[in-house]
């Protein structure tokens, strides 16, 4: 049969995840991701919010 493992190896342990951000870097990151944003849509000259995020 299969291997009682997830597909990209084994159990990771739980305590090497990343610390919780603090309020200071969520804003940071939600004004970069809102400028980054805005000039992406300027480049395109669409109207901002038209634009999507990422990997569609």
């Amino acid at each position: 049969m299969y291997a009682a493992t997830p597909r990209g190896g084994a159990l990771r342990a739980v305590g090497s995840r990343a610390p919780a951000a603090t309020p200071r870097a969520r804003l940071r990151a939600a004004l970069l991701r809102q400028w980054r944003e805005a000039q992406r849509c300027a480049a395109m000259n669409v109207p901002t919010g038209t634009v999507k995020r990422g990997r569609a």
